[in-house]
C-alpha cells in the first residue's frame, strides 16, 4: 500500500521548513505518524562529518553505512542520481509522508510563497493543490490559499485531500 504523500515547494527561505515543523506538531497531536523527506543540493550531510567513523567507512567505499543511536537509525547508501521515489519506497510504518522540495515530482504539492522572498508563484509546477502565502493579492489560480498561521485548517485540508485517518 502506498503511503499518502504531499510535497511543499517554494523558493529557498520561503518558510517551508518552519511550516512543515508546525504541521508535524499538529499531525502528531492528531495521532498521525509522519515521515519527512528533505531535498538538498548539498553532497555532504551532517552525518558525514570529516574524521567521524561513518565518514571514514564511506570514504573507504562502503555501499551503505548505518549509525544506530538510542532513539534513531541513520542509514546512508550509495545511489547514482537518486529520485525522490527511491527514498519514498524505503519509508514504512507511517500514515503520511511530507516532502520538502522536489518540484518536479508527481505527488500533489502545496506551493509556499513568501512576499519577502519573492511575491510570485513558480512557473510550470505540476500537481499544485493549494498555496500558502502572505502575499495579499497573489492569484493562486483558483486554488485554496492559506496564511502561514493557518496550520489547523491546512492540516484539515491535507487530511481531506489525502483521505488520512486520524487516531
Amino acid at each position: 500500500m502506498t503511503v499518502p504523500t504531499i510535497g511543499f515547494v517554494g523558493r529557498s527561505s520561503s518558510g517551508k521548513t518552519t511550516l512543515i515543523e508546525r504541521l508535524l506538531a499538529e499531525f502528531t497531536r492528531r495521532g498521525v505518524r509522519v515521515a519527512v523527506v528533505k531535498h538538498t543540493l548539498h553532497r555532504q550531510v551532517e552525518t558525514d562529518l570529516p574524521g567521524k567513523d561513518s565518514r571514514r567507512y564511506w570514504e573507504a567505499g562502503a555501499a551503505q553505512t548505518a549509525l544506530v543511536a538510542g532513539d534513531r537509525i541513520v542509514l546512508t547508501r550509495r545511489a547514482n542520481d537518486p529520485a525522490v521515489e527511491e527514498a519514498l519506497a524505503q519509508i514504512e510504518g507511517v500514515d503520511l509522508i511530507i516532502v520538502e522540495g522536489h518540484k518536479k515530482a508527481t505527488y500533489p504539492k502545496i506551493e509556499v510563497i513568501r512576499a519577502a522572498r519573492s511575491p510570485h508563484r513558480i512557473p510550470d509546477l505540476d500537481r499544485v493543490i493549494a498555496c500558502v502565502t502572505d502575499v495579499p493579492d497573489l492569484d493562486c489560480g483558483g486554488l485554496p490559499r492559506f496564511d502561514f498561521d493557518a496550520v489547523v485548517p491546512l492540516a484539515d485540508f491535507i487530511t481531506a485531500q489525502l483521505h488520512l485517518r486520524e487516531v
